[in-house]
């Protein structure tokens, strides 16, 4: 996600950039989760951002009208001695992080509380399986919290002794013939990069209305880049450095929207990596809500039926394979990928603008792939490293390799060491984690969707198609023992139909066919999904009801 911090990066002239230190110089490396963009250059002088006005509104305390109206609506069928909230009974739909923190929220405000899982366990997207028998968990879903000021996340990983840390900019990037980029020219690409992403991003900002909806950021990026003066040879590693967002995004570079790339805009203040996992974080918080709710695991939810009752009165029921619930509000908080496969059945059906809204949201599909090692051979040299604190960078890029096989030749990915003690302290790993998207991440899906973890099979998968990756790591050598994965695992998130086979929300090219139909409108179809149906005791939340600066992320979702 991208988010306020320089207000002068995306400005900056090309003398001052030539006068820049070594210091200056490492700001502007490093890959996209880890990057800032200026927010205050975004908007015009004197006019409060998109962002802004749109975190005010959602900034009230929405519990408090709430409860008067379920107050309200207690008084139908209560006696007056009767507390007015004691009796009502709100279903939440996932036990998810938004499920858990909905739970949490009403149950603390003495309300009622059922919630209805689908798997064997609280979490949701948030789970970290185990490598091997002693292995602390990998993270399957987020790994990262975006903005730390005023960010409810930081506080609670803090808390729960999460560890947090801040990564480094410098990144190592491997061209298409799987040769290191020189450090030079990996920051010529990355500095010119990265300043024409600030200025699509005001573009976005400022003229979101007069942006056509199928026009992408590759687009942008691409004219450009052709009315530059840059050698073909850069242009062509700038679009392919381009092509990285997708491991952020969670879809392919030619789908990113230019007219949304707006909503990209996060809490202020540095991003940090979550060394250890939001297991602590999903604990804490279902500690809290098991001791005052209801939850029923590995049971799927089929359809929520709105009827009437007497005096007018509304019932919601909420039938699952385990049998009938009855309510008199309903939370959903499945992923925005369930929602668009209509995994739910809503009666009445939902309103046309709500369904339209649900439609022109998009999905992403982003994956990952852990390859464990004995030690980590990458981070060896000649001299000593804990001397030096010469460590490999976190990140690492591949663009398009030609080495590789056939059907990986259009893949540009992303991949992070865990292994530096300096970064990651106790946390650190030999391990690597490989970031895919687009036809990377579908190719890998589907290349193991039918085999156990466990098995021979998988682990040669994955080895046959990461060893062109990590064999081009300094010190590796085919007969050294060290150099052979120990264990391996991909999340499986496309075969996921619980996870709404996907990741998160993003924000893609969006065209219906023609003017007649209309442009869809992206930011009021989150808002028609986070106002819900309060006319039918109906309600959504997640990471795609949130508000505009936090859509897509954990701390949206809390």
């Amino acid at each position: 996600r991208l988010h306020k911090s320089d207000p002068t990066v995306s400005a900056e002239s090309e003398s001052s950039r030539s006068n820049r230190n070594e210091e200056d110089i490492n700001e502007v490396e490093g890959a996209m989760e880890a990057r800032v963009l200026s927010g205050a250059s975004f908007t015009q002088p004197g006019q409060a951002s998109r962002m802004v006005k749109d975190l005010s509104i959602c900034s009230q305390n929405f519990l408090c009208n709430w409860k008067e109206r379920l107050a309200a609506k207690a008084k139908q069928h209560q006696t007056a001695t009767a507390r007015p909230h004691q009796q009502l009974h709100v279903g939440i739909v996932g036990a998810g992080l938004a499920g858990l923190r909905c739970a949490e929220v009403l149950t603390e405000a003495d309300i009622h509380v059922t919630l209805i899982e689908a798997r064997d366990r609280v979490g949701g997207r948030v789970s970290s399986p185990q490598l091997t028998e002693n292995d602390p968990g990998r993270s399957r879903g987020p790994n990262w919290i975006y903005g730390t000021l005023e960010n409810p996340m930081i506080q609670l990983a803090q808390d729960t002794d999460s560890k947090l840390c801040s990564p480094e900019e410098k990144t190592c990037v491997y061209d298409s013939d799987g040769m290191p980029m020189t450090d030079q020219r990996a920051l010529d690409g990355s500095t010119t990069l990265w300043r024409i992403f600030g200025d699509a991003f005001k573009k976005s900002n400022e003229k979101c209305s007069s942006i056509e909806p199928n026009i992408t950021l590759k687009d942008y990026v691409k004219e450009r880049l052709l009315t530059s003066t840059l050698d073909e040879g850069l242009q062509y590693d700038i679009l392919e450095l381009a092509e990285t967002g997708g491991a952020y995004n969670g879809d392919s570079f030619e789908k990113q929207s230019l007219k949304w790339v707006w909503l990209e805009e996060c809490l202020d203040g540095e991003n940090r990596f979550v060394s250890s996992t939001h297991q602590q974080i999903i604990k804490r918080i279902s500690e809290a809500v098991v001791s005052h709710a209801n939850i029923h695991l590995s049971t799927s939810v089929q359809a929520i039926v709105s009827q009437e009752m007497e005096k007018g009165d509304k019932k919601l029921i909420v039938k699952t394979t385990n049998g009938n619930f009855g309510f008199d509000e309903v939370v959903v908080t499945v992923p925005l990928g369930c929602l668009k496969m209509n995994t739910l059945e809503f009666h009445p059906i939902l309103p046309q603008n709500f369904s339209q809204a649900i439609t022109d949201a998009s999905y992403g599909r982003l994956e990952k792939v852990f390859v464990a090692f004995a030690a980590p051979f990458w981070e060896r040299s000649d001299t000593d490293a804990s001397q030096t604190g010469d460590t490999y960078p976190m990140f690492t890029h591949f663009l398009r390799p030609t080495y590789a096989l056939e059907e990986q030749r259009s893949w540009t990915l992303e991949m992070l060491a865990l292994s530096s003690t300096a970064l990651f302290g106790a946390h650190a790993q030999p391990l690597l984690v490989f970031h895919l998207w687009g036809a990377a991440a579908a190719h890998v899906t589907s290349a193991i969707a039918s085999l156990t973890p466990s098995s021979d099979e998988y682990y040669i998968v994955i080895d046959t198609l990461f060893r062109p990756f990590y064999s081009r790591l300094p010190n590796y050598k085919e007969d050294c023992s060290d150099c052979a994965p120990t264990a391996v695992l991909t999340t499986n998130w496309q075969n996921d139909a619980l996870a709404g086979n996907g990741s998160y929300t993003n924000f893609t090219t969006h065209y219906r066919g023609g003017p007649l139909k209309g442009d869809p409108a992206i930011d009021d179809g989150v808002r028609a999904m986070r106002h819900g149906l309060p006319e039918r005791g109906l309600w959504f939340a997640g990471e795609h009801t949130a508000p505009f600066v936090a859509l897509g992320t954990s701390t949206s979702t809390y």
